[in-house]
This record gives structure tokens, sequence and C-alpha cells, in this order.
């Protein structure tokens, strides 16, 4: 078997040829997770005589890294080499934890019980089978006697009415014996169970069995007494995303609710039991300087040079073509696969969970809730008749915070109803964020074109032109007033030729909103039981000759 065998030295000392071995246990005091991996902090308190000590610490992950492992160690107390093992590791003392300790204690007393019960059991049913003997003797002897001593008819009857009564005895007896036994396996039964249950317990607390790795260093100890030592490492297998729950409260003073949780999950292969947690947005296992910059070398030919170039590569390509059109079919087209990446810009956001808590080693989504967030928001209703048949609810909110609020997932709630599910977005302190919250059923919407006309302006004219007529419809079916922004589009052009005029009643409140061209907004304002109604009309104009596309 190949050794492998890790050593880092942080400091030579010279070791003494007597020098006292120790072994410590590490007990999982701090960890922060990064996204994909996390630094855990373990302590590990010493009881140092003066001199100098070779340490053993036995129980750590069997995939720890020594580019990551750190140990920090009190003033009075030298470090010397350390060594990370994996494979033939040394033998050590058993550093079950209390709690693994007490599950083994359990299962092993269970287990004795058992045996008791099954000791017991066997005991109660002897009787039971020296009646059957019993029985057996006295059906042999009555055969026996029936056959030679018995010569009168009050004989037989006086041996048989001696045999029934002792075998009636003796089964009465056996059957007692039997109920007995009976209740004491169906008490057995519930033994079985906690056993099992023990067991099961006893598993839970266990890590996956494997080596594990062994960390062993040196220390010299200026004088006697007990020492604590942080052993940091960097372990991969780890992550967490934050998720929210948004509560919109509408009506006269809207106000949206924002439950923050965070989902945890690690593979490390040990179990973190009453830790102080803290994550980080910090992502240390990604790029950390700029990429580089490559000067573009440009030259200057003729054209007649760059002509002839065409033309040598236009004709090598034909060649080519026409040699593997003849072997292989023609390459299909791929698309250029679409990647998302979030941006943390600036310094990385911290954060450390008030209380203890237990991770275990697989476990996936162990949700842990932070806190709640309550902002001011504004409520309103966004309707697009060309796509929708009903308005949408829309809420705006400013992150009145001074963090952050990083992207995940979020569950939407509307007046104590679930709406459904979105991703929130990276919202910077300041910001301000529209969230959809479902469609408003109440709200409907109608988009009709009922005139649609194209022709000559007259005969003398040398322009064309189409006319469209547009109605749009707002019906509040609902009980409540609503202020609604009404979108849709027209046409645009880029080009002098062509004219596009638009006049709408009421007028359009806003055009091209955020650069987007040919969109037009109006603000409405719709009560309950009431319908609004939008009309407007677009004349596209270009020179004769020319055709509309």
């Amino acid at each position: 078997m190949i050794r492998l065998f890790l050593t880092t030295s942080l400091l030579a000392l010279a070791a003494p040829a007597f020098a006292d071995t120790i072994t410590g246990q590490a007990r999982v005091d701090t960890v922060t997770i990064y996204p994909g991996l996390a630094t855990v902090t373990r302590l590990v308190t010493l009881d140092l005589p003066a001199g100098q000590h070779d340490i053993i610490i036995p129980g750590l992950p069997q995939t720890l890294s020594a580019d990551g492992l750190r140990i920090a160690v009190p003033g009075r107390v030298r470090l010397g080499a350390v060594n990370l093992a994996f494979d033939r590791l040394p033998v050590t003392p058993d550093q079950s934890s209390p709690a693994i300790v007490a599950a083994r204690a359990e299962v092993e007393r269970l287990e004795e019980v058992l045996r008791e019960r099954d000791v017991a059991i066997a005991a109660i049913r002897l009787p039971v089978q020296a009646a059957e003997d019993q029985i057996a003797f006295l059906q042999s002897l009555g055969q026996s006697s029936a056959g030679g001593t018995l010569t009168t008819i009050a004989d037989v009857q006086a041996l048989a009415q001696m045999v029934g009564s002792e075998t009636l005895a003796l089964r009465m007896a056996a059957f007692a014996a039997e109920q007995e036994a009976q209740a004491a396996i169906r008490a057995r039964a519930d033994d079985v169970d906690a056993l099992e249950d023990a067991r099961r317990a006893l598993a839970a607390l266990l890590a996956p069995e494997d080596q594990g790795s062994v960390l062993t260093f040196t220390l010299d100890a200026a004088e006697a007494g007990e020492v604590t030592l942080e052993i940091a490492t960097t372990e991969g297998f780890a992550n967490w995303s934050p998720v929210y729950d948004l509560r919109l409260t509408t009506g006269d003073d809207p106000q949206l609710d924002i439950d923050r949780a965070v989902v945890i999950s690690q593979a490390t292969g040990q179990d973190w039991l009453d830790v102080q947690l803290v994550l980080s947005t910090a992502r240390p296992g990604e790029q950390i300087a700029p990429g580089g910059a490559w000067a573009e070398l440009r030259r200057i030919i003729s054209e007649e040079e760059r002509d002839r170039e065409a033309a040598a590569g236009m004709a090598a390509d034909t060649m080519t073509l026409q040699r593997n059109s003849a072997v292989m079919p023609a390459p299909m087209m791929e698309a250029a696969p679409v990647t998302a990446q979030a941006d943390f810009s600036g310094a990385a956001v911290t954060y450390v969970y008030p209380n203890r808590v237990d991770i275990r080693n697989g476990v996936e989504d162990l949700r842990l809730p932070l806190d709640q967030l309550t902002f001011d928001a504004d409520v309103w209703a966004e309707a697009t008749p060309m796509t929708d048949a009903n308005a949408y609810r829309m809420a705006e909110f400013t992150n009145a915070t001074d963090e952050m609020l990083l992207p995940g997932r979020a569950m939407l709630h509307a007046d104590g109803t679930m709406i459904g599910f979105s991703n929130l977005p990276l919202l910077a302190a300041g910001a301000d964020l529209d969230v959809g919250f479902g469609p408003l059923d109440g709200l409907r919407l109608t988009r009709i074109t009922p005139n649609r006309s194209t022709g000559d302006r007259g005969v003398f004219s040398s322009s064309n032109q189409l006319v469209e007529r547009t109605v749009l419809t707002v019906e509040n079916l609902t009980g409540q007033d609503w202020d609604v922004l009404l979108r849709d589009a027209v046409p645009y052009s880029e080009q002098d030729d062509l004219q596009v005029g638009l006049t709408a009643a009421p007028e359009v409140t806003r055009r091209d909103p955020d650069g987007a061209r040919g969109i037009v907004e109006w603000d409405l304002s719709v009560p309950a039981g009431t319908e609004q109604e939008v009309v407007m009309e677009t004349t596209l104009r270009w020179p004769s000759g020319f055709v509309l596309q």
C-alpha cells in the first residue's frame, strides 16, 4: 500500500530523544461558509507539561488539504514540524464525543436487555418441555400396564383415570407456562424497537466511516499549563444561498415584509455540531486578479492584393467543400452556450448567525431563519392588452437598509395568499425594485383594431399611408380602486422618408420609457365597477414607389 504522507514544515525544531506523545481531540468551533467551500476552525485544549511534546490530533476529514491548514498557538508555546497523514494512521485512543459515547452505551444496554429476555423466555419454556416429557411417560406406562399387569376392568379404569388426571394437570401447567412465554415475547418486541431506535440515533451521530486523516506536530511549552490551539482548515463541498418570503399587504398603507433565511449544505465528511456559523459572499475559489489585454496588430495592403487574397481564399474553400461533401454531411450549426453569473462588486458581505447550530454531513437543505425586514411599498396594476387578458399586481420598494440584499429564490404572498415564486436580484442599499405579485383577475383587458385603411391620399399625391385605429379597454370588476399603468406598442421608424404619427385620447403619458423604442404608456385611475377606454390612431406615410415592411 502506498503511504500518502503530507508534511508542512512551519518551524524547524530539534526534537529531543524522549519527547512524550499526547493525543488531543479537535472540536469544530466556528465555520465560515463561502460559495463552494468553507473555512473550519477547530479548538484543541491540552494540559501540557513543560518541555517538548509530540501532539496527535486524529479524526480529521479524509479530504483535508494541507494548503489551507493553519495552526495558531499561544505566545508561550512554540510550534514545530507539522505532518498531515492520510494512510497508515497511527494508533490513537477513542476520541468520541460524549453524545456518541452515551449512544453507544445505550445500544449496548439494550442489547444486554434482549439477551436477558431471551434467557428468561427459555427458562419459562423449560416446564413446558418437562410436562411434555411426563405426559409421554404416562402414556407409555399406561400402554405397557394395560397389556400385562391389569386383569380387571376396575384396574384399567383406575389406571386410565390416573393417567388422564395427571396428563390434564401437566397440560394445564404447560399451557400456563406457554402463556407466560408469549407475554414475555410480546414485551421483548418493545425492547427490539427500542434497540433499533438507539442504533439509528447512534448512526445519526456518526460521520461516514472512513479512516480520515491524522494531524501530528510538535509543541515546546515554556511552562506547564493548559493551552488551547486553533486549527483552521479549508474544506470543499459546502455552500449557502439566501431565500426569501415576500409578504405584500395592500390597502391604504401598503407594506412589504421580507422574511430572510439561508439554505446551507455541506458534504465534508463530518458533522459540524454546536458551531458558530459565519456566512460570507466572498468567492475565494474564483478569479482573484483581472485578465490581461492584448494589442491588435493592424496593417494595410493594396486593393489589388486584397482582391487576390480573397479570390485565393474562395478557391481554397471551394476545393475543401467539394472534397468534404463527398464523404461527410454538412455540419449542423450549434448555438453558443448561454451562461449567467451573479456579480458581487465591492467588499464582501458577512453574516454572523446569532445562535450556535448543528450542520450535519450530507444534509442538503438545512434552512436557518435570519430576520424580517419591513418596507413601505407603492402598489399599482400593470396592463398590457397586447399580450394579456388581465392586469398584474405590481409593488415597488426601496432597500432602506444599510446592506445589499443578495440574489435568491423568493416565495411571494399578497394579502395572505400565496402567489408564486420568483428570483430576487442583487439589490444595493438605497436601490429600488419592482416585483410582480400575480394576476388581478378582476381587471380585464381588451384590445381591438376596428379600422385599418391603406391607400393613396389623393389622385395627385406622391405618397402612400397606413392608418390604424386601436381601442384599449381596462374594466375593473374588483371592489377596489386601482391605479393602472397601461402599456402598448406603436410602430417606429429609423428612415426619414417613413413618417410615423400618433394621436391618442387620453394623451400618452410616456413614450419610449427607458429607451424602449415604440412603447407608449398611460397612467390611468380606474375606480371599482368602472372601465377606462383609450383610443389611439397611428399613421404611417411613405413616398410612392416604396413598399412598407
